[in-house]
Formats: C-alpha cells, sequence, structure tokens
C-alpha cells in the first residue's frame, strides 16, 4: 500500500509528523493500492486540484481533506473520496509540520525570501512553538516590506501602519492573527501573517502594531514548492506542483 512506500517513510520522519499534534491528520489521509511513481503537489486538496490530480499516483498537499477524525463519508466528501478511490490515487498532508519545519516551513522560507533572519520561535501550540522571530539587517518602512511580499507572491497584502519603520518582526503564515499579541509582548515591531481577520486588524489598531496580511494561500505556497525539490531530490519520481491559486 502507499502508506508503506520508501516515499511515505522518509516524509514521515522528515516532517516529524508523528512529533507534531495539529488539529488535522498529518501524513496519509487516504491510501492507495498503488506504488507512488507520479506525484502532484498542491497548497490544497480542493475538488480542482483533485480533479487535476486523478492521473497520478498520490497527491500531497498542505491543507488536506480531514481536520478531525472522519464520521460519516457524505456528500462532499463521498464526492471527493470515491473519486480518489476510483483513479487509486493516495492524499499525503503536511500541515503544522511543513509550516514550522526550520529547513522547508512556510514560516522560515517567507522570512528568508523577505530578507530577514530567522532568530526565535514564539507561541506554543499542542506543545510546538509556531510562530517566528526574525530581524531585518536595517530599519525598513512597512510598505517597503509589503512590497517584498507583493513581488514574492503577486497578491497585493493590505497593510496596516504602512510608514512605520521596523527591523523586528514576527511571522505566522496562513492564518495567524490569534499570534498578535503575543508578537508584540516578544518584541516584534511588524506582524506578518496571511487571512485576513476582522478582528485582528481591530486588536492591532488597538495596539498600534503594523500589520501585513499577505494572504492564506500567498503565504503558503513556498513550503508545498520547496517540498517538491526535496522529494524530486531524494526519489526518481515524476512530480508536478498543481496551482490552485485562491483570492481568500
Amino acid at each position: 500500500m502507499m502508506s508503506d512506500s520508501q516515499l511515505v517513510d522518509f516524509l514521515n520522519e522528515f516532517l516529524s509528523i508523528s512529533e507534531i499534534q495539529d488539529d488535522t491528520i498529518n501524513g496519509i489521509q487516504l491510501d492507495s493500492p498503488a506504488e507512488p511513481e507520479k506525484i502532484a503537489f498542491a497548497v490544497d486538496a480542493r475538488r480542482d486540484v483533485i480533479e487535476q490530480a486523478l492521473d497520478h499516483d498520490l497527491l500531497i498537499t498542505h491543507h488536506g481533506l480531514f481536520w478531525e477524525d472522519l464520521g460519516r463519508v457524505v456528500g462532499r466528501f463521498y464526492d471527493l473520496i470515491s473519486m480518489m478511490i476510483h483513479n487509486d490515487l493516495g492524499l499525503y498532508t503536511a500541515h503544522l509540520p511543513l509550516d514550522i519545519h526550520p529547513e522547508i516551513g512556510n514560516n522560515v522560507l517567507l522570512t528568508e525570501a523577505l530578507g530577514a533572519v530567522p532568530r526565535d520561535t514564539f507561541m506554543e501550540y499542542k506543545g510546538t512553538e509556531v510562530c517566528l522571530m526574525a530581524s531585518f539587517d536595517e530599519h525598513f518602512e512597512v510598505q517597503e516590506i509589503s512590497g517584498k511580499l507583493e513581488d514574492l507572491t503577486g497578491k497585493q497584502p493590505f497593510v496596516h501602519l504602512p510608514e512605520e519603520k521596523v527591523s523586528e518582526v514576527a511571522i505566522m503564515t496562513g492564518k495567524g492573527g490569534m499570534a498578535l499579541s503575543q508578537a508584540q509582548e516578544q518584541g516584534a515591531e511588524l506582524f506578518i501573517t496571511g487571512e485576513r481577520s476582522y478582528m485582528t486588524y481591530n486588536l492591532a489598531v488597538d495596539l498600534k502594531m503594523p500589520v501585513i496580511f499577505g494572504g492564506h494561500h500567498a503565504t503558503e505556497t513556498l513550503g508545498i514548492k520547496e517540498l517538491m525539490e526535496v522529494v524530486e531530490n531524494e526519489f526518481d519520481l515524476d512530480c508536478e506542483f498543481i496551482e490552485n491559486v485562491s483570492p481568500i
């Protein structure tokens, strides 16, 4: 089975799947009898992605199908799972393990791409620190950092207090607004996350804290693309990245 393959064993160890607690099921979410030869990678296990991946043996995503133990298989779950089983397409997911990985994690890759140097982590979640603190080598205006992010992702961020000058930054990709207060307590002068949140914006105003909302999908593409390169370097497999751009 796919779950017994060398590829899955490698991924489980490389991403520390068994050591990191999460709200989703990391690792194999849907098994397949096929030995993996053709692998698709994407940010989300969404219908349009799954349909494009049906001629592959395995789909590896950052966001999977299941965010809790599987209950009744009805509605969209039945549609998607039956389509995948019929086509022998397995699903492997790495959510938090890919966000916080020290080499290819979304947090660290985004930090380095913006020109900052990672220096510490904070905000423990289920036993793991999930936010990254970093420093720029000089003070930059927030709008300049936002411009770098837009160049990197192709998506225009939403920026609070764009003219402030900062050097200390906290980064939590995806839906990271819950870390804003702790970020300021840790000494961050700027907080960068993905998904826009009404309440996070209100809190940023109250705290007088500059924030860049870069988009959930936009801030979480780097890790899964880098994971594909890791797999390509370790295994002689046909790998393809499926773009599933989201406006959110």
